[in-house]
């Protein structure tokens, strides 16, 4: 990926980047201590967008020609493989953790093997403490504990279980995680499993749950505080489909709750909107602090 063009975050790339759609030249937007930057797949199209961008801004939104892009139908497999090299680089982070899970499945027999990955359900912890809560705290006795209050997100019961979540986390993750930095996007994530899995145990009281819903709802409530903060910001969401994700909550509630970890899909939510928010506050702080040079 070569960076084709940085400009202040308080310009409104949107309308831009429809008329790149439009013409087909592959682009991906970041933004970098109060600057958005726009990437692109190789040097000549880095130069379009360059030029593409300076008729814009002048009201002209001619561009000129594509280059030639290969037979794609005849190079199938050179077509995919750029497209997971181009993923594994823009997040890396999404691409492992799906991977993860993939591997996991398989282990488990898509969750019908339990005992083949029972190292990583919630740690079995000593009910005699009184409650869920006082277990949880005098029972996370080593590393290894701590580590299986998140590798429940890692289990799926189901093809369907682990198809849903993974188009999801491919989805949220390419938008996240090329915006927040490898480092950031990874604490974002661990935090958000610790949550919804912590939240799910105190519920049920019992370490028989695992998916990776509460990442992504958790992912959601980031997305949607980060852009209620930062409207100018490449990664938002529109409205209506967070109100989808928040209706089918009180929905699962209502009708599955029986089946479905939801206490694990709401702790991953509220966890996601307050380190959403809190992250965008001082990221928005940072980037008036250290100043803004767009080109």
């Amino acid at each position: 990926m070569v960076r084709a063009l940085t400009v202040s975050e308080q310009q409104d790339l949107r309308p831009f980047m429809a008329v790149l759609r439009a013409c087909r030249l592959s682009h991906h937007v970041t933004e970098e201590s109060g600057s958005l930057v726009i990437w692109a797949p190789d040097e000549a199209h880095a130069k379009m967008i360059v030029s593409a961008y300076e008729q814009w801004q002048q009201g002209a939104l001619e561009l000129p020609a594509l280059p030639s892009a290969p037979d794609t139908k005849l190079l199938p497999v050179k077509s995919l493989l750029q497209g997971f090299l181009d993923a594994l680089w823009l997040a890396p982070i999404t691409v492992l953790l799906i991977i993860a899970c993939l591997l996991v499945a398989v282990l488990s027999n898509m969750g019908a093997d339990a005992m083949a990955v029972r190292m990583l359900f919630f740690p079995e912890l000593d009910q005699s403490a009184g409650s869920p809560v006082a277990a949880l705290f005098s029972g996370l006795n080593s590393a290894g504990d701590w580590l299986r209050t998140l590798t429940p997100a890692l289990l799926h019961f189901g093809p369907v279980h682990l198809v849903f979540n993974m188009l999801w986390l491919w989805f949220f993750g390419r938008m996240m995680e090329p915006v927040l930095g490898v480092k950031t996007f990874l604490a974002v994530i661990t935090l958000t499993a610790f949550f919804s899995n912590v939240a799910q145990y105190l519920w049920s009281g019992t370490s028989n749950f695992g998916g990776m819903s509460g990442v992504v709802y958790g992912q959601v409530g980031f997305v949607w505080m980060w852009q209620s903060v930062r409207p100018h910001t490449s990664m938002r969401l529109p409205l209506p489909m967070i109100m989808v994700f928040l209706v089918g909550l009180v929905l699962m509630e209502v009708f599955a709750s029986s089946m479905i970890a939801s206490a694990a899909h709401l702790g991953g939510l509220l966890s996601g909107m307050l380190l959403g928010l809190t992250m965008a506050m001082m990221f928005t702080w940072l980037g008036k602090n250290r100043g803004t040079n767009g080109r």
